[in-house]
């Protein structure tokens, strides 16, 4: 369960890094945590030791394990963080170290990335690190192992660091590119355990990569934009044989089953897609594949035979985002598309009958109304009668992204964004449906909303296959419940929602049961 080494190296300073629980949607979805792999990357050539603590697949408590390794006097102890859950757990981590030890705490990921000042005015985190943290933590080590971390002109020339000196805070404009890491310098061997990692109701092997970096896009609710605007370019494609040589690589050394594409997008160009495709055709590679980043208009460019090649070299399932059927929020959200667009490529795909379109949806938005909402959940449910091989992920409440379009709107509707770290953890959690603009009665449809959303289709058929009596039994009762369901998301009736406490118990169940 990748219990972290117990031995004893006075000998070579050491670093840890820790990655903190999810909450609830990651229980659903447990992969390597790859952005700690890219940050341990460089500092394996350096004269550290590195310790990788994945409290969401440890056994035993975090606290033991975490104790073991500050006996050992790391010089510093990092953390990737999101908004939401991964706050709580961060915090709780990272004041439990400050009581046990005089380590220095280093945040880096989407949190402070969004709020790096939030994150240095916690009295327990000393650095934080906004933007790809690759070559800043090789640096910051280096000022660590000189005893300079009161240097603040040698601080202050790395890339998107926030560190405090003499009481004053400090923040660095962020590094405007990205950062590759070849398959040859990731540190897989950090992790001694791979068969913790996978996907619920999957015996498979899962591993995720990167196959281009950035999006070239302007979704007004989105962070991308913001995130990339000084980027050029925006979208940088990774070279086809560096790809196909890692997976090749991963399933040789790792037995990998299933790679799972991180990008943002990997369409943009269709071409880089069929390039490596082709090579793992000719290769004659097979292994399953997964793409989270698919827009609506890139599958309206792919033609038949497109599809089929994907199909025939293990293309599984294509992350897709409708976010919206009405075309007034579409047209708000600049996603370039319409109404029609989307059920297009749902018969486009629905003719290809070895992958599966996930649709993700958003609402809550500003302005939004509940016939706009429902003219999503027609328009899904569509989706759904003209392609079996689809489904819907839980509802997105729409979130305010610093520096969006739409982020803009919700100030003027009186959104404020979180002044702490404490109101980050709950403003992110995902049952919260809190925003000024939303109506008693548009809560109570979308709290609705979160729960059918899971059995209005047939992914706990499609998705749950390893034969145990945990998915025979959710199988079981997504089929016994499927009909009220349906009815509720197609009616918008959210009255009587008893089901509601127990769906979010049964997910703590599963939880337990994982």
């Amino acid at each position: 369960m990748n219990t972290p080494s117990q031995d004893q190296k006075p000998d070579k300073p050491l670093v840890v890094l820790i990655q903190p629980q999810m909450g609830l949607s990651g229980d659903f979805s447990r992969h390597l945590p790859l952005s700690l792999l890219y940050v341990a990357a460089p500092l394996t050539k350096m004269s550290v030791d590195v310790e990788i603590l994945d409290t969401r697949v440890l056994e035993g408590s975090w606290r033991d394990a975490l104790q073991q390794l500050l006996l050992r006097k790391p010089i510093w102890v990092g953390f990737t963080v999101m908004a939401g859950y991964p706050v709580a757990h961060s915090l709780e981590i990272a004041r439990f170290i400050k009581k046990h030890s005089d380590t220095r705490v280093v945040w880096g990921g989407a949190m402070p990335t969004t709020d790096a000042v939030s994150c240095l005015s916690e009295e327990s985190v000393d650095f934080a690190v906004a933007g790809s943290g690759v070559d800043a933590t090789r640096l910051l080590t280096e000022a660590i192992l000189q005893g300079q971390t009161a240097n603040k002109d040698l601080l202050g020339k790395i890339p998107g660091l926030a560190f405090k000196v003499d009481g004053q805070s400090f923040y660095n404009a962020r590094f405007h590119g990205f950062e590759h890491v070849s398959y040859r310098d990731l540190p897989y061997h950090l992790i001694s355990d791979y068969s913790v990692y996978g996907q619920i109701g999957s015996t498979d092997r899962v591993f995720p990569i990167y196959s281009a970096y950035g999006c070239p896009y302007r979704c007004a609710f989105c962070i991308s934009p913001a995130l990339y605007r000084e980027f050029t370019p925006k979208w940088v494609p990774v070279a086809t044989e560096e790809i196909v040589d890692h997976i090749a690589f991963l399933q040789r050394e790792y037995g990998a089953t299933n790679i799972y594409f991180y990008d943002d997008d990997s369409f943009v160009n269709l071409e880089h897609v069929k390039a490596v495709a082709t090579s793992l055709k000719q290769r004659n590679m097979h292994v399953k594949l997964s793409f989270r980043g698919a827009r609506v208009d890139e599958i309206l460019r792919m033609d038949d035979e497109f599809l089929d090649l994907l199909s025939d070299t293990g293309t599984e399932m294509l992350h897709i985002g409708v976010e919206s059927g009405s075309q007034r929020v579409l047209d708000l959200f600049q996603k370039g598309i319409t109404v029609a667009d989307i059920i297009e490529i749902n018969r486009k795909l629905a003719r290809h009958k070895k992958l599966i379109a996930a649709y993700n949806w958003i609402i809550g938005t500003p302005t939004e109304t509940i016939e706009e909402i429902m003219q999503t959940t027609r328009l899904l449910t569509r989706l759904i009668k003209e392609n079996p091989r689809c489904f819907i992920f839980q509802p997105n409440i729409f979130r305010v992204v610093p520096g969006s379009v739409l982020g803009e709107t919700a100030k003027e509707m009186g959104y404020r964004s979180p002044a702490n770290l404490d109101e980050w953890i709950t403003a992110e959690i995902e049952q919260n449906i809190s925003s000024p603009w939303l109506s008693d009665e548009v809560k109570k449809l979308i709290e609705m909303l979160q729960v059918v959303a899971y059995f209005v289709d047939e992914k706990a058929a499609l998705l749950l296959n390893t034969g145990s009596i945990k998915d025979c039994l959710i199988k079981f009762a997504s089929k016994l419940y499927r009909p009220l369901a349906r009815f509720r998301f197609k009616t918008g009736f959210s009255g009587l929602l008893i089901e509601a406490k127990l769906f979010f118990l049964a997910q703590k169940l599963l939880k337990w049961w994982r």
